[in-house]
């Protein structure tokens, strides 16, 4: 049981996150440039990040702009939709969803990474790069761990009171 707590509440913390990173920095370079001295939330701090850690990202290839749009503001309903599965424990009825969204993120995200590494400005410090990016790839994993469990039914619902 804590094993599942510890996974639900790291489920939990990470789609707050992209939740957050979806309307703030996703939405931002979505329509706008990350330039130095932007007082926007986040993008500031984004900007810094980026020029040591992510150079293409201040690019901004049209295919990576677009890209993030469509993170930002389709994948933002899966990310909310996960939320809620994690809180109210709906593993297994929210199963299929889930599963088609966890598809469309993962395809998503290796695609992210594979043009990131074959471009002509890799990442070169891969602890900061992959601890930004990193909670996209682990909570892939913790959200296919809770639905096999529900569907399988090694993951029980809390008792009701």
């Amino acid at each position: 049981m804590v094993l599942q707590t510890a996974v639900t509440a790291a489920i939990v913390i990470c789609h707050l996150y992209f939740l957050l990173m979806n309307f703030t920095v996703e939405r931002y370079y979505c329509h706008n440039p990350i330039e130095d001295g932007a007082s926007a939330f986040l993008i500031q701090e984004t900007y810094d990040f980026s020029v040591q850690h992510n150079r293409l990202f201040l690019e901004r290839p049209e295919w990576l702009r677009q890209a993030t749009c469509v993170s930002s503001y389709g994948l933002s309903v899966g990310f909310a939709l996960t939320l809620i599965a994690a809180l109210t424990a709906s593993w297994r009825r929210l199963a299929v969803p889930l599963l088609l969204f966890q598809g469309m993120k993962m395809n998503a995200i290796f695609f992210y990474h594979y043009m990131e590494f074959t471009s002509h400005v890799p990442p070169e410090n891969l602890v900061p790069y992959f601890a930004t990016e990193g909670p996209y790839i682990l909570a892939m994993g913790l959200v296919l761990f809770k639905i096999v469990g529900a569907l399988s039914g090694a993951d029980p619902k809390p008792k009701a009171e």
